[in-house]
């Protein structure tokens, strides 16, 4: 169906009003995914049924999410299935993040079944794996994750881990996306919390705190925001770190927050995607 020239035109004028309050929001780069197109893309996406079909497939979305290669995604698979943790019924369940915003998806031997999957959802599902066996899971009653992408990575967790409230944590465009995108499930529809990363007046502990590479992607200043509200307030914490905030935006190398986090400890990131990657973990069993 054609886009009449009213409804063409709303949707610039709204996009170029977005842009400006983008910017004037930051005051400049916090991160290094703020710089206007994402979150852009993020909130048209949350407003706009059409574009929100489509959003996985957006160039300003995959910059940032989205762009796990299909290699990757088969090392992933490696990885989680090592774990042991997971069923074909686990994986037919996993697969339904891909039924909203058209990701790239391929096909994947998974326990011996043919499945069409995207390798995000992939990648999402080996931090499940992961969390399962460095964590005592039957304790965690609440979980905080700082950078949210669509909230494709709490649906999964919430499937082994649906009695524990769940903030999520990132812009306020992001969070419009990840909330319109996770009310297409039912399961997803209580015990949710929204909060806007800019914002965190916040005095709650956690015992469960999560970050793939946002985190670590914060300048320093908002990066110990996050410390003093979420991750010094967590019994324990899973944070996938790459240099790139380090590097770039004076953000706090591996071993700082290792120094900064107590009882943290390195571990390698499997599979290793980037020099200068890792995880850190906290408050595990071992």
């Amino acid at each position: 169906m054609r886009l009449g020239i009213k409804t063409k035109f709303i949707r610039i004028v709204s996009a170029f009003k977005l842009a400006g309050n983008v910017f004037r929001i930051t005051g400049g780069r916090t991160s290094m995914s703020d710089a206007g197109y994402y979150p852009l893309r993020c909130y048209l996406a949350s407003k706009d049924e059409h574009l929100f079909k489509t959003f996985k497939r957006s160039m300003a979305y995959r910059a940032v999410l989205e762009h796990v290669t299909h290699k990757q995604g088969s090392e992933y698979l490696s990885v989680a299935n090592e774990s042991g943790l997971l069923t074909p019924e686990d994986w037919q369940n996993f697969a339904r993040n891909d039924s909203y915003g058209s990701p790239v998806t391929f096909t994947y031997d998974i326990l011996g079944h043919d499945m069409r999957i995207s390798p995000t959802t992939i990648r999402y599902a080996k931090v499940l794996c992961d969390i399962i066996s460095m964590f005592d899971t039957e304790n965690v009653k609440s979980i905080a994750e700082i950078g949210i992408g669509y909230g494709g990575q709490c649906r999964l967790i919430r499937s082994k881990i649906p009695d524990a409230v769940y903030t999520l944590i990132d812009l306020p465009e992001v969070i419009g996306l990840a909330e319109k995108y996770l009310s297409c499930y039912d399961e997803c529809r209580e015990n949710i919390r929204y909060f806007d990363g800019g914002h965190m007046y916040s005095d709650d502990s956690y015992d469960l705190a999560i970050s793939n590479y946002a985190f670590s992607e914060l300048k320093r200043d908002i990066q110990d925001m996050y410390l003093d509200k979420v991750i010094l307030r967590s019994k324990r914490g899973y944070i996938t770190y790459n240099p790139l905030s380090h590097d770039f935006l004076d953000g706090y190398s591996d071993d700082e927050l290792l120094a900064k986090i107590p009882g943290s400890s390195r571990i390698d990131e499997r599979p290793h995607t980037a020099r200068g990657n890792c995880i850190i973990i906290w408050g595990n069993k071992n």
